[in-house]
């Protein structure tokens, strides 16, 4: 059987989605062939925490591991998706769901199932919550993603979905686009961008199944 790739990358563009108080990417053409020039040339302005991106533990932790430091290993493996058909936290019941021995967990929340991270920002979206953050890593769960722009829910100040995932070593994809794919076990193919010395970085994330 051939395999199927499913992108579960969102596409960067200027009016996508972003997290209140951050600005939207900016593109700016440095040449253009339309203006008798060269080449197209585009120079983009973006955060690290933009669309599709990876956590790594320095986001929250001093000293912490950095983007550059998290093993290949630990971004790319079998995943199992799991599917959250309410529009409350998850919760450490579901957490006690998901099956013995695995290692990375995308949540797919009903963030996918009604388009979310296709409109404008919605503080109601679905997040984890601090039991079953601390449930996740008590389980030695390696890696964690969820299909919005943060797996905090919004408000919290004290952030404590960062601090015990990234307090464990245990990074975070954020802003996946799990719109396509159903629940059940997949192969995770997650490569941010090599940045050094950086807390997070926007990733290409493909499932195969």
């Amino acid at each position: 059987m051939t395999p199927v790739l499913i992108d579960v990358t969102l596409a960067i563009r200027p009016d996508m989605p972003h997290w209140p108080g951050s600005t939207a990417p900016v593109c700016e053409w440095e040449t253009r062939l339309d203006r008798g020039e060269e080449s197209d040339a585009s120079k983009w302005t973006l955060s690290a925490h933009q669309g599709t991106h990876v956590d790594a533990p320095s986001h929250f932790i001093p000293g912490a591991a950095g983007i550059d430091d998290i093993g290949l290993d630990v971004l790319c493996g079998p995943v199992h998706v799991v599917g959250i058909d309410d529009d409350s936290p998850i919760r450490a019941e579901h957490v006690a769901e998901i099956p013995a021995g695995a290692e990375r967990i995308l949540f797919r929340t009903t963030n996918s199932t009604t388009g979310r991270l296709h409109k404008a920002f919605d503080p109601g979206y679905v997040a984890v919550s601090a039991q079953a953050a601390e449930a996740l890593v008590a389980k030695g769960i390696r890696l964690v993603g969820i299909d919005y722009l943060s797996v905090e829910c919004f408000g919290a100040t004290d952030f404590p979905a960062h601090h015990t995932l990234l307090g464990a070593g245990v990074p975070i994809i954020e802003g996946l686009d799990l719109a396509a794919t159903e629940p059940g076990r997949y192969e995770l193919t997650c490569l941010p961008i090599r940045l050094t010395d950086a807390e997070a970085a926007p990733a290409r994330v493909v499932l195969t199944r």
